[in-house]
This record gives structure tokens, sequence and C-alpha cells, in this order.
């Protein structure tokens, strides 16, 4: 053509395509001539591909109904392998990794269902690859997908941990689903798939016993750590969970446990870990009414309360809030008093231990006060701690701590309460709690103590008058400042006038001595209120 353009013009007239550059990367483009590059690999070789063909080359494999598992195996641990970081996971799960691993849940050969869930377990990390799994292998052709299954990835994840007898695929199935629901959209989805049942199955079925192997142990940590989630953070998360009698062997766990704690079949860490997650399971599981009436049902309290003096201070602190929850209930109330008073007091005076656990103690104590005898209770083996009776009650710590100036106790805790009795009167309002459980009426009385106590403390003066005989200096001083209000001032006179004070001679002086005292105080007051005014 060159030649014909230059002998019709004399000259050579370039050709179009000479007038445009084109540049391309595509293999096809820049090597034309070049022959097929697959043609020497076999259908059977693993082998990674150089950039976007990377994870296509393996799923490939995965997909294919005719590579042998051995093969399988050895892809799906490559995807493992090359999933360690954040970027590769896209490309895994852009290259459709998920449907594979999906269908090869359900492959006829063990081994391969195990990596499988691994792979899962790794594709879970990414919210991409956890919104592909309500698909699962839907996406792929019929003749590659077992037609036994469901689609969705977490319906079998399910059957494998009730159906498959090997442990490995059981502890791979667990780390899954604990990868899953370390995020709030795959907490909801292990729930509205039904899959907490099946865990809850496995673990009715499995518990109290502790797991024989390391295997279980850690299948077992990792579903309590799934539990713990799904609890806290899904819609209706709790609604698989009761009625099928999971608390109760949970309880039947942590009790057997804490008989025999020697397993040592995970690391102390972790065993640890397997106790404070399942003592949180309770405590989630306690914030509805159902969950704390099955563990009342069986004693979860006393089982818990095992658990305030372990070494871990997670686990202390786990036992607490599970404790909190319990002590909503009336019988959770007659428990903690029944068995858990003197581990309370031994985690409030423990200076070691976290501000959160302090206040979750405290708010227990005062939940659990409203039953009144845990109140006179908690006030007898705690009544050298007047900061702690300060900062959970108040002012109206005088109302539990006044019964036990009564001439039935002993001296020495008649002293004592005569102490914190002085303490409370003598102080400005102290707040306490707020709730006021039980109720104040007039609540401005927790701002004048005097007149709390005269109203709210039954036979309080009686009691001081008669221990003016074996502790004159409490007592008076205690009187001294409970007569400082007129009504309580009115009723000790009254007492004394009426000759029903059973006392000495010498200490009906003392006690006459107080109220002269505070009468002249009084009137000295009034005559300069009003020369003032």
């Amino acid at each position: 053509m060159a030649t014909a353009g230059t002998v019709a013009a004399g000259i050579a007239q370039p050709l179009q395509a000479y007038q445009r550059h084109i540049t391309s990367d595509f293999l096809a483009d820049r090597y034309p001539y070049l022959e097929d590059i697959r043609g020497h690999l076999k259908e059977d070789d693993v082998s990674m591909a150089f950039g976007d063909r990377l994870f296509p080359r393996l799923v490939e494999q995965l997909k294919s109904p005719t590579i042998a598992p051995e093969k399988l195996i050895e892809a799906l641990r490559t995807v493992v392998d090359l999933c360690a970081n954040q970027e590769n996971k896209c490309q895994a799960i852009a290259s459709d990794v998920v449907a594979a691993a999906t269908n090869l849940l359900m492959h006829d050969h063990v081994p391969v269902r195990r990596d499988a869930a691994r792979v899962i377990s790794s594709m879970a990390l990414m919210i991409g690859g956890r919104s592909l799994m309500p698909i699962g292998s839907a996406s792929m052709t019929r003749r590659f997908t077992s037609a036994i299954a469901s689609n969705a990835t977490m319906p079998r994840l399910a059957k494998l941990l009730l159906g498959c007898k090997d442990q490995l695929v059981k502890m791979h199935v667990a780390e899954a689903l604990r990868a899953v629901t370390q995020f709030r959209d795959g907490c909801q989805q292990v729930v509205d798939h039904e899959t907490v049942k099946a865990v809850a199955q496995y673990l009715c079925a499995t518990l109290p016993d502790p797991p024989p192997t390391m295997e279980l142990a850690q299948c077992l940590l990792n579903l309590l750590y799934t539990l713990g989630a799904v609890t806290m953070y899904a819609r209706d998360g709790m609604r698989d969970l009761f009625g099928v009698g999971l608390i109760a062997k949970i309880v039947g766990f942590l009790d057997y446990t804490a008989k025999d704690p020697a397993q040592n079949l995970l690391s102390p860490e972790a065993e640890t870990d397997t106790l404070r997650q399942a003592l949180r399971v309770l405590w989630h599981t306690g914030n509805d009414p159902r969950g704390r009436l099955e563990a009342h049902r069986a004693d979860g309290v006393r089982v818990v309360t095992i658990y305030l003096k372990h070494t871990d201070p997670k686990v202390r602190e786990a036992a607490v809030c599970a404790l909190n929850v319990a002590s909503l209930e009336t019988q959770g109330k007659k428990d903690v008093l029944r068995h858990s008073i003197e581990g309370l007091g031994f985690l409030l005076h423990n200076d070691k231990e976290t501000p959160y656990l302090h206040e979750t103690c405290i708010q227990l104590c005062r939940c659990a006060s409203e039953l009144p005898a845990f109140r006179f209770s908690f006030a007898r083996r705690n009544l050298s701690s007047i900061w702690l009776l300060e900062k959970i009650y108040g002012t109206p710590s005088l109302a539990a701590v006044s019964p036990l100036l009564n001439p039935q106790e002993n001296l020495e805790t008649r002293i004592e309460a005569a102490k914190v009795v002085r303490y409370f009167l003598g102080s400005q309002s102290i707040e306490g709690d707020k709730i006021r459980v039980p109720p104040i009426c007039p609540l401005h009385h927790v701002e004048d103590p005097p007149m709390f106590a005269i109203e709210e403390c039954a036979d309080i003066l009686w009691n001081l008058v008669e221990l003016v005989k074996d502790a004159p200096k409490e007592a008076l001083d205690c009187l001294e400042s409970l007569v400082e209000a007129d009504k309580p001032r009115e009723e000790l006179q009254e007492f004394l006038d009426s000759g029903r004070a059973r006392i000495s001679e010498d200490d009906r002086k003392l006690v006459e001595t107080v109220l002269q005292k505070s009468s002249r105080l009084t009137i000295e007051a009034s005559e300069h209120e009003i020369e003032t005014t």
C-alpha cells in the first residue's frame, strides 16, 4: 500500500494507524504472539498467580468438583496464610472465597471441613466477608454445591458443630463463630440464622462436665465468647437461651470447676478466661427476668460468690456484675444475704480492685439492702468501717447500726456501734444512697441526723441511756449530739421523769447534766437570735 501511494502521489503518505499511539498493559496486547502461559499448568496444581490473579486462581480450584481433597486442603491453607493482612482479605472476598469455603464446609472429607472453617474465620474479620455469609454458596452453580445443606454460612457452621464428630472441626467452627460475633452486625446475623440455638444445644449436651480434650476446651471458650457477645449486642440475642437448661448447665460447670480447678488442658490465661466468659454470660442473661429466675433455681448466687475471691481481677469483676443483676430479684437478695456478705466486704476493703468493681459492689449492696436483714447483717460485719457505711448509706446508716446498741448484744459490739452513731450524729448531711431504700419521710430528715435518729431508729434513746453504765464517754457523746434537736431532748427528759430509766443515780446525774447543758445552749441561742433581730 505504501508503494502504491508513493507511485500515485510521489510521496509516502502515513497510514491512519501511525497517527495514533495506543498503549496497553494487557498481556495479550503486549505479547500478541506469546503462546498460552497456563498451558503448562496442571488442573490440580496449587500455585499462586500474580496481582489480580492471586486469589481467582485458587478459587477456581476450590470450586472445581474434580480436585482431590489433599489439593483442596492445600489451597485452603494457602488462602489462610495469604490473608494475614486486611488488603489480601479484601482481594480474597472479592474473588468469591466466602462462597467456595462455605460450600466446602459440607465436604465429605473431614480435614477439608477443618480448613474451610478456618477460611470462614479469617474472612469474618472483614465486614465484606460477613455481608456475604447470608448468601453463602447460593451464587455458585448448582452442580458445584451440596444439595443437602442450606446456602447460608451460619446454618452450615451450626450443622458442623452439632453433627460432626471431629473435635478439630468443632474447634474451628467455634473460632469462626467467635470471629463473626466480634462485631455487632455479625452478632445479629448469628441470632437471625438461629445459630445461637445450635450453640445452646451443644453446650447443654456437653456441660456441666468439663471438656476432656484441649480441642473441646478451646471450643467451649470460643462458644462462651460467642454467647457473651450476642447477649450484649444483638437484638433478641437471649431468646434462644431461656427454657433450655443452659443457664443451669453453666452454673453447674462453674461449681464443678471451683471444686476441681486442675484441668491443665489450656494455658492458665485461657482457663481463667473460660471462667470469666461463663460469668459474663450469667451477667448478661441476668439482665432479663427469665435469666435471673433460672440462675436462682440453679443456686447461682452461691456458686458465683465463690469467685469473689478468685486470684484474677477480671474474674472477680465479672462475678460482682453477675451478683449485681441477681440481686434485682427478692430471692437474689436473700441468697446474697446468705452467701455473699463476707466476699463483698473483702472486695470493698481491697484497695487493689478497680474503681468499676468498687462502684458495682456498692450498687449491689444498696440493691440488696432493700431487704432489711441485709442492711443489718452488712452493718454488723462492717461496723468498724465507718467510711464504707458512709459511702453506701450515708445518714441512714444510723437505722442500720442502732439495733446493735440493744443490751442483748455483747458489750464490744455495743461500744463499736456507739462510736458509729456518734460519728453520724456529729456529721453534716451525708447523702449516701440517693434512692432512699427504705423510704424516708419526711425526706429532709437526712439533712438533720438527730431528727432522723429519733424518727427512724427505734429505742435509740433508751439503749444509749443504758449504755452510760458501761461506756459513759461514747454514750454521753451520742446523747449530747442527739438532744441538740428539741424532740429528742423532750423525749429524754420525759423518760427520766417517768422513772422508767433503770440506771444508777450517778449515771442519771450524768444524763441530766447533758440535758441541762443542751437546754442552756438552746436558751443562749434563742437570746442571741432575739438580740440580732
